[in-house]
């Protein structure tokens, strides 16, 4: 997360510079479709066909439940699983419209809060179902998304440049 105007900034004109003759014009309407995904890790203790031994490590792991660990099995089988949002950046212009589409592809449910220029939106997906949310000619900053289901990890951001 950029915390200071400078970098802020910087990271803006790299962004311009990077889109080229391909940026879309301020004043567009911007259309993200956001889904809700997990990503697993597979490893064994004593190694196996597939993956060479892996010890099963917790220390320095953050704490909620978007990060969820299988402690190993009798074959010395783990997991560990990861929930996100994809994708979890999003780049627009300032006076763009925004629109964004969740989808709830896995997990049961996520309890998502939508924060920032002038937004507020508290909802609850659940698998299968689509959620539109829209934002009028967006100011420059940043509006945040995260699930507070599976915090600390699974967080994203629209960034409003100017």
């Amino acid at each position: 997360m950029i915390t200071n105007k400078s970098g802020f900034y910087w990271l803006s004109y790299l962004c311009l510079v990077l889109m080229g003759s391909s940026a879309v014009q301020a004043g567009e309407l911007r259309e993200f479709y956001i889904k809700t995904v997990h990503i697993d890790g597979n490893a064994n203790i004593k190694g196996d066909d597939k993956h060479p031994a892996e010890a099963f490590v917790t220390e320095g792991l953050p704490e909620g439940r978007g990060l969820q660990i299988t402690k190993p099995n009798e074959y010395g089988a783990w997991k560990i699983r990861a929930f996100t949002f994809t994708p979890s950046q999003m780049v627009v212009r300032e006076g763009d419209d925004v629109r964004l589409h969740f989808i709830g592809v896995q997990g049961l449910h996520h309890g998502i809060h939508v924060e920032g220029n002038g937004v507020d939106e508290k909802f609850t997906l659940t698998r299968g179902v689509i959620k539109t949310i829209d934002f009028k000619s967006v100011k420059e900053g940043s509006i945040e998304i995260e699930c507070y289901d599976h915090l600390p990890l699974m967080t994203a951001e629209v960034l409003v440049l100017p």
